[in-house]
């Protein structure tokens, strides 16, 4: 899903960049363009789905994200903010929407203040081996699919 993704967004902006760089300027200054190199955050949007609806979703997150570091912020049953601990040191947004039944997960990660973020993948995947160990039945959902 990535790789389709991302060559969705290629294509995209292969279609638009001519009609953009055709257009008269319309009274506003052009957004700067980020830097090359690291960026400050990463985003995975859909990352993965829980086969429960938001409300089980979010407890069986709220107990990896215990498991993964210290809990910063939430909005129940829709956002869960984590300041994530080693081997991640990071910072870790979790969005929940949901999704026929089930709730798809987006993460955004972000590294400590002048370090780049950590691995996305990797993140991801800690996630979801971390509900993949939980009893999903006493939350009243099944494991998530990446």
């Amino acid at each position: 899903m990535q790789r389709i993704n991302a060559a969705a967004d290629q294509a995209l902006r292969r279609l638009i960049a001519p009609t953009l760089r055709d257009a008269p300027p319309r009274g506003r200054a052009p957004r700067p363009q980020p830097a090359p190199g690291p960026r400050f955050a990463r985003r995975d949007h859909p990352s993965f789905t829980i086969e429960a609806l938001p409300v089980e979703a979010f407890e069986g997150l709220l107990i990896v994200a215990g498991w993964m570091g210290d809990l910063i912020d939430d909005d129940p049953p829709y956002a869960l903010e984590v300041a994530m601990a080693p081997p991640y040191q990071g910072w870790c947004r979790l969005e929940l929407v949901p999704d026929a039944g089930a709730s798809t997960v987006s993460l955004v990660v972000a590294g400590e203040p002048g370090a780049p973020p950590p691995d996305l993948d990797a993140v991801r995947d800690a996630w979801i081996g971390g509900l993949n160990q939980l009893d999903w039945a006493d939350l009243g959902g099944s494991p998530p699919t990446p």
